[in-house]
């Protein structure tokens, strides 16, 4: 049995040697290959020559390329695989200078090339190339501009109309020779809009013509943009409604608010996809403490972005009934306090008038316990008199609120006051006037 463990420990021993000569085999192998093979090539064809200085070296001493500018280059590269396999006809450029070129004629340039970033150029050279100098022709730079029209076919779908179109560029900066310039009157596109629901947007190659709508051949003319667009807006009308927003409306009485718009809708006018989703305008934002019972507004209806109204300059009259909504004012005059400071007392100096709002029933069951005024002492710094403000809340009555903000003067020491008798209580619990202020330290 040991004899028999024995075999089978060298067997695997003698497995496990074959794998790791395999893998530095292989591993030296690559080295080689990458690293320390002989240098391969790479050729790469129709490699179009650039030009540097054309549109600003050349163009100040007004002159421009005739022709030569569509050169291209045929390239073998020779260098280490590592880097010949980063390159491609894609990121390799040949790139010839014109800062050289003071005159008209012919002018032979040398080309240099420039590899992508992360490629170490010194492993590459030019082994081959196709040619080594561009020929040019240079001529006399004339510069001319011209309007882009867009000429507009067919009838949209019933029910829509279009807007003003659109062009992109406006114009064009034509640059060649005198007597290729002389007959260009304009660049010119056609958009069919048939049975069209939708704004049409039409991309098109630059194509010149002359005074009689005749094309003109551009091939020896350079202009600032290769495209030209035009934008043909579809637009057609949606009713859509008039909504104001409330804020600040305790629980259920929101049901009692009549809100009164006149007009109800307006008419917008708009493309049919940035339409569909606008379902209502709101003219304005209520917050239910600055209403009264009854009001009436006007606001000058905002067409949303991307639209406008069917008649300009419409005004809105919205009008606000409170029906079974009261308001009430009562009387506060027990306060508690936060973020009173270390060693400080503070003492309310008078009572306070709060403005409650909310269904009439509920305001006349309404518990002097259920109002909480709590004085905020976080600006107060050292002893005296002092304007602090108050928050109101009432809990247990949610069709009620408080309407504005409030603040008291309170009497800050640093003497603990004496405390005073508890007020005897109401027979009925309900909301009085007190003579006597309370104070407190609560934190």
């Amino acid at each position: 049995m040991e004899q028999k463990n024995e075999k089978s420990g060298v067997s695997r021993n003698k497995v496990l040697q074959v794998i790791a000569s395999i893998l530095v085999a292989v591993a030296i192998w690559v080295y080689v290959d990458v690293e320390k093979a002989p240098e391969r090539t790479k050729t790469i064809r129709d490699i179009p020559v650039e030009f540097s200085g054309e549109s600003t070296t050349l163009a100040d001493k007004n002159l421009m390329l005739l022709s030569g500018y569509d050169t291209t280059v045929d390239l073998t590269i020779k260098g280490t695989k590592r880097e010949l396999v980063k390159i491609n006809k894609d990121n390799v450029r040949l790139v010839a200078s014109t800062s050289s070129i003071d005159s008209v004629g012919v002018h032979t340039l040398r080309w240099d090339v420039v590899y992508p970033d992360g490629v170490q150029s010194s492993a590459l050279s030019v082994d081959w190339a196709s040619k080594y100098k561009v020929t040019v022709t240079v001529g006399e730079l004339y510069t001319k501009e011209v309007p882009v029209n867009c000429v507009v076919t067919g009838t949209v779908a019933d029910g829509y109309f279009t807007g003003e179109t659109v062009l992109d560029p406006t114009t064009l900066v034509l640059r060649g020779q005198r007597d290729d310039l002389l007959n260009v009157a304009y660049a010119k596109l056609t958009v069919d809009i048939s049975d069209a629901t939708r704004s049409v947007i039409q991309t098109e190659s630059v194509q010149l013509y002359d005074n009689d709508d005749n094309p003109v051949d551009n091939s020896n003319i350079r202009t600032n943009a290769s495209l030209i667009q035009a934008k043909v807006p579809v637009l057609t009308t949606k009713e859509v409604s008039l909504a104001v927003e409330l804020s600040g409306v305790p629980g259920s009485a929101g049901q009692s608010i009549k809100t009164t718009i006149t007009p109800s809708s307006v008419r917008l006018i708009g493309e049919a996809d940035v339409l569909e989703n606008i379902d209502e305008i709101v003219l304005a934002t209520l917050y239910i403490e600055d209403l009264d019972i009854w009001q009436q507004n006007s606001y000058v209806v905002t067409a949303p972005d991307g639209t406008w109204l069917a008649n300009s300059n419409e005004v809105a009259t919205v009008e606000i009934t409170m029906e079974g909504i009261e308001e009430k004012t009562v009387t506060v005059d027990t306060f508690s306090y936060t973020n009173v400071p270390s060693g400080l007392y503070a003492e309310v100096q008078d009572t306070l008038d709060v403005r409650l709002w909310g269904l009439s029933e509920e305001l006349a069951e309404l518990k002097a316990d259920a109002i909480t005024a709590t004085v905020d002492l976080s600006s107060v710094t050292e002893t005296g008199s002092c304007r602090v403000p108050v928050t109101v809340t009432v809990s247990g009555y949610r069709d009620v609120a408080v309407k504005g903000s409030y603040e008291v003067t309170v009497y800050v020491t640093d003497t603990q006051p004496e405390p005073e008798p508890e007020p005897e209580p109401e027979p009925d619990g309900g909301l009085t006037s007190h003579g006597n202020n309370g104070s407190g330290n609560e934190n």
